[in-house]
């Protein structure tokens, strides 16, 4: 029998959280590639965070709005991130992911330690923080680890009894949504395990249901118009348009696939092939065992957080971000490994439970150590956002192009950070309607190769053109 102190830790949760810790201290150094890429969603992040530390009189936004992102998405990250003054060095925010990573792994290894044992419980948090798709998404600046932190935090306080958690658990959801729009896949979670509780009566439920919605909303009312409040946080429906306009009876049998494909990548490393296909043969099958028999057991909040956010996933039309999707939710798929493990060991009446699960996790980590290794070793000699020439472009594109006139570009969030200047977002699609608009087209060099074919086959008649190192910035006839 499991019992849950929320913040009352007995000396031997204390202790292997410190060990947790230290273990998890050396991931802080570790950075499997050269950082940022292009995709620009951290440049979002950041220039909101330092409109919200030093706010400017102008927010510069990407003007075609509807087309490509909310201005204000995700904006208790940039809160978060807000801490830190305005700089151009990057390093400090990739720090700042780096602490909320360490954090990320203790919200969950206290969540597993109210399930299994300590030892278990660490062996398994290690594996999760130690693995290389989660290493590598760490070097960029994303909020996955701030809402696994949410995440894993909520559904640990959703086993206890403590009065002051109904009021709590909305509070921590409320700002977990504003992290990442999938977030809403918990409060869904979190009403429906409300009603499923067998010691309430229907009026208590709906009463809990009902404090929990009225302090959400507050939360996220609260965040999204405080700050930078003269911006229409349009996300909902930018998000609802996505799915109701691109949706087809295809796509959520197509997105089974996809991220059932895409999940066993957690497992696959450096090893022979055989042993990954065992890797990956094990998972499923424990994986599967594990949800059916607990959930035969009891229906908790973890199961149906598990199939609500998998919903999320399959009916959201496919854009590419396929990992960053997974990160959040594959401790929770080896939440169930582990469940599955105990659940075939006790089948066969095996005595030495933990110790023969400890030993499985611990060739799993192990098993970790040569794609880090080579992770490490990789030299990253693509140009990246943060290269000094790139830098040194940004600013001359800063003091070539005035106040009020507009960029067209493939990644426009980095428009508004590195150059402060409105910005368009380009496609081959679209490039028609955004010359008719923007002041500026801003191409890149070949030499940029992540950049070049997405601008590949767009036509414009030669105008002013400024030649910089990485772009050419090309005035646009109007």
């Amino acid at each position: 029998m499991h019992h849950y102190f929320p913040f009352k830790f007995q000396s031997q949760k204390i202790i292997y959280s410190v060990l947790l810790v230290i273990s998890l201290i050396p991931t802080y150094f570790i950075h499997s590639q050269k950082y940022p890429d292009w995709g620009d969603d951290f440049a979002q992040y950041i220039y909101q965070a330092q409109q919200i530390n030093s706010p400017s009189e102008d927010y510069k936004q990407v003007l075609n709005i509807e087309e490509y992102s909310s201005p204000k998405r995700s904006l208790a990250f940039s809160l978060l991130l807000s801490i830190i003054s305005p700089t151009c060095s990057i390093q400090d925010y990739v720090g700042l992911i780096s602490a909320c990573y360490i954090l990320a792994g203790l919200c969950f290894f206290i969540f597993l330690s109210s399930h299994f044992s300590m030892a278990v419980s660490l062996i398994a948090t290690l594996c999760v923080f130690y693995n290389f798709l989660f290493l590598r998404l760490k070097s960029e600046v994303v909020p996955e680890f701030l809402f696994i932190a949410l995440f894993y935090g909520i559904l640990y306080l959703a086993f206890s009894s403590a009065k002051w958690v109904k009021f709590f658990i909305p509070v921590l959801l409320g700002i977990m949504v504003s992290v990442r729009f999938v977030g809403l896949s918990l409060i869904i979670s979190y009403i429906i395990f409300i009603f499923i509780q067998n010691d309430k009566t229907l009026k208590q439920k709906l009463k809990n249901a009902a404090i929990c919605f009225l302090i959400f909303l507050l939360i996220i009312a609260g965040i999204n118009y405080f700050f930078l409040d003269q911006i229409n946080n349009q996300e909902v429906k930018l998000y609802g348009n996505l799915v109701f306009k691109n949706y087809s009876f295809n796509t959520f049998f197509e997105n089974i696939i996809l991220y059932s494909r895409y999940l066993l990548l957690f497992f696959e490393q450096e090893i022979p092939f055989w042993m990954n296909n065992i890797f990956k043969f094990s998972a499923v099958i424990f994986l599967s065992i594990g949800f059916f028999i607990s959930i035969k057991n009891k229906v908790t909040i973890v199961h149906i957080a598990l199939i609500v956010y998998f919903l999320f996933l399959f009916i959201y039309p496919y854009n590419g971000d396929t990992i960053k999707y997974l990160i959040p939710i594959f401790p929770l798929v080896l939440f169930f490994i582990i469940k599955g493990a105990y659940g075939l060991l006790d089948f066969i009446h095996f005595n030495r439970n933990d110790l023969l699960v400890f030993i499985c996790l611990s060739i799993i980590l192990l098993s970790n150590s040569k794609t880090i290794k080579l992770a490490m070793e990789h030299k990253d000699l693509n140009i990246g956002p943060y290269d000094l020439s790139v830098l040194e472009d940004f600013e001359e594109i800063k003091n070539r192009v005035g106040r009020h006139e507009s960029i067209a570009f493939g990644k426009p969030f980095i428009v508004n950070l590195l150059a402060d200047r409105h910005s368009y977002f380009l496609s081959k699609e679209n490039h028609s309607m955004v010359f008719s608009k923007a002041t500026y087209f801003l191409s890149p060099k070949e030499k940029i190769r992540e950049l070049y074919p997405k601008i590949d086959g767009i036509k414009i008649a030669k105008g002013d053109t400024l030649e910089l190192t990485n772009f050419y910035l090309v005035r646009l006839n109007q």
